[in-house]
């Protein structure tokens, strides 16, 4: 039993997550972007400052139904689903990132209230303002085929909101890169040199984990319509990264993240 389970996380770790060879998806932020950090709470969002794999590979499940209609919107998200679920995806983000500090008024059902009463509180919410350049989303495609690749680019162009609803991004290209990402992208921990990691903002990006991936019924657990559920640390999977931003002023009012330089 034991020595099955240890073969079973040896084949997973050889996975090559398509590592290599990259469709790099380019997009420019039109609207504050806004993701909530998984552990947030109700009444104080702090959010992410890029999106998360966990979060695109959703959002390209969510454009097959905006670029195929009717019943094969659905065969197609099963297929895409098996394409993307153990997809390495890597984010550079624009040059510069501000991040807001704000309180907002939201309505809250109550505990002990009648079943549909709401009442008014306040909550705490963080929004990012960018400016200096486009948002590049890598997705690793290596041993993916050409037909896949190519659908795979006719979803990144009906892609228009990534994070929170409201988070508007306008499409404008896409290109196929062979090798190394430069350092101004995203970076998992296991993969962080000593030397780098003094400069760098990190956060815990999540991410589609082995139970899902090795799941038979894995698309119907991400499916809202799907049956089964998605539980932390086995179906979705939180991964400390290195970001290509470093701290660079704050304010009451206000945060200010620079990109790092190219390396």
């Amino acid at each position: 039993m034991g020595s099955g389970k240890k073969k079973d996380e040896q084949e997973w770790s050889l996975i090559d997550r398509g590592k290599g060879e990259w469709l790099i998806l380019k997009y420019l932020p039109v609207s504050l972007f806004s993701l909530r950090m998984t552990h947030a709470t109700s009444k104080g969002g702090k959010t992410l400052l890029v999106p998360t794999p966990y979060a695109f590979k959703m959002t390209l499940l969510d454009s097959c139904f905006r670029a195929f209609g009717g019943e094969k919107a659905e065969t197609k998200a099963r297929q895409v689903f098996d394409w993307i679920k153990g997809m390495e995806i890597r984010f550079n983000p624009p040059g510069n990132c501000v991040v807001q500090n704000t309180f907002i008024k939201i309505r809250q059902e109550e505990r002990n209230a009648p079943n549909g009463f709401y009442s008014s509180t306040i909550a705490y919410r963080e929004f990012c303002f960018f400016n200096g350049g486009s948002l590049e989303v890598a997705l690793g495609i290596k041993g993916l085929p050409v037909d896949a690749v190519s659908q795979l680019k006719r979803l990144g162009r009906h892609i228009n909101c990534i994070g929170k609803r409201g988070s508007f991004w306008q499409y404008i290209g896409d290109e196929c890169f062979e090798g190394e990402l430069s350092s101004e992208y995203t970076l998992p921990h296991e993969e962080i040199a000593f030397s780098t990691t003094r400069l760098r903002w990190t956060q815990y990006l999540d991410d589609f984990g082995e139970a899902l991936c090795k799941a038979k019924d894995g698309f119907d657990r991400v499916s809202t319509y799907g049956t089964g559920r998605i539980k932390l640390g086995e179906h979705r999977i939180l991964t400390q990264t290195l970001l290509p931003y470093a701290f660079a002023s704050a304010s009451k009012n206000f945060s200010r993240y620079r990109k790092v330089s190219k390396t």
